[in-house]
């Protein structure tokens, strides 16, 4: 990457920032373009030349969030010592520890996915990052006997959509609000993924 590239990225990830916070503290939705430029210094003209639209900030701090994860789990995948189970929860391990560090604005996208246009973007985002790792360690896991599965790729493609569409049940906020149902979920959405892969839910641990 040239430098005027670096600096063109650069700026477009401290856009995104100043964005996410001023989402956070007013709404996505009483957030403006110009509130947006008021707090970067940016002229409109400045803030065109990164993005077509207010959506198309918030679609980037998905896909920031996104690639990071995934830099992240990128060693884990690729370490030769450890099993396909070991692999999966260290993933599940790092989404997590990832989630804790940006708890507002997750929670806020948690929110904003309750729309079936972000929920849609978000979901073209996480198979693009995340369905090839994933199928890459169910591959492993079928070659090594532990996982029971036919077509790897697919599998991982409908278990990412059941991980990731949590905000979309009509009973989220009963999940977030209720220790109790909120873990009947998770051993519930467990037990789902282990028997797609052909294991005992106890040996997973999906939510950390």
């Amino acid at each position: 990457m040239d430098k005027a590239a670096k600096k063109n990225t650069s700026k477009k990830n401290e856009l995104v920032e100043i964005a996410e916070k001023l989402f956070i503290e007013k709404g996505y939705e009483e957030t403006s373009v110009e509130d947006i430029l008021k707090a970067s210094g940016l002229s409109k003209g400045g803030f065109y030349h990164y993005f077509k639209s207010k959506e198309e900030v918030l679609v980037e701090s998905i896909h920031n969030w996104a690639e990071g994860l995934l830099k992240d789990i990128e060693p884990i995948i690729e370490d030769q010592g450890l099993n396909a189970v070991e692999k999966l929860n260290r993933m599940m391990e790092k989404k997590a520890a990832a989630q804790k560090q940006k708890k507002e604005i997750i929670q806020y996208l948690f929110m904003i996915m309750k729309s079936d246009f972000m929920f849609y973007k978000y979901c073209i985002i996480m198979a693009q990052k995340y369905v090839g790792p994933f199928a890459r360690i169910i591959e492993q896991g079928t070659k090594e006997g532990i996982f029971n599965v036919a077509f790897p790729r697919e599998t991982a493609d409908i278990l990412l959509r059941a991980i990731t569409s949590v905000p979309q049940s009509m009973f989220f906020d009963e999940y977030m609000e209720d220790k109790t149902q909120s873990l009947n979920y998770k051993a519930s959405l467990e037990a789902v993924v282990a028997r797609a892969l052909g294991i005992e839910a106890k040996e997973i641990r999906i939510f950390p």
